[in-house]
């Protein structure tokens, strides 16, 4: 079954060419479609797992059949209140306690994207 979806992802990477871009960008955008479907998916049958879990009120479960394992776990984290932060301590104390790292980022806006965010930037003015 995978097998199938795998090929069809190699047949695409086939048709890269690096020295044109738009042979890169356009390739770029199918797998991105493709992995938007897939991880609409994945999501969708988490939440059916979740669902079954939650149901016979369980937290672990294994399947026999698959060999998987599940568990399912609530998490909490303390995030610190940077207003309240700038608000209490000098911008000296501010800058003892506050790390910054940097990285690189790198953004391909779609034309259905950026219709997206023209709609957005339109309801909020």
């Amino acid at each position: 079954m995978g097998c199938i979806l795998l090929i069809e992802i190699d047949k695409l990477m086939g048709r890269v060419d690096d020295n044109d871009i738009s042979s890169v960008l356009s390739v770029w955008k199918e797998l991105t479609a493709l992995k938007k479907k897939l991880e609409k998916h994945e999501e969708s049958l988490k939440n059916k797992i979740k669902v079954f879990l939650k149901e016979r009120q369980w937290d672990r479960y294994k399947d026999d059949n698959t060999k998987i394992s599940i568990s399912m776990s609530t998490i909490s984290r303390e995030v610190p209140n940077v207003s309240q932060m700038k608000a209490i301590l000098s911008d000296a104390q501010l800058a003892q306690v506050l790390r910054t790292t940097s990285y690189e980022k790198l953004s391909i806006i779609t034309p259905e994207a950026r219709e997206r965010m023209k709609k957005i930037v339109e309801n909020k003015l």
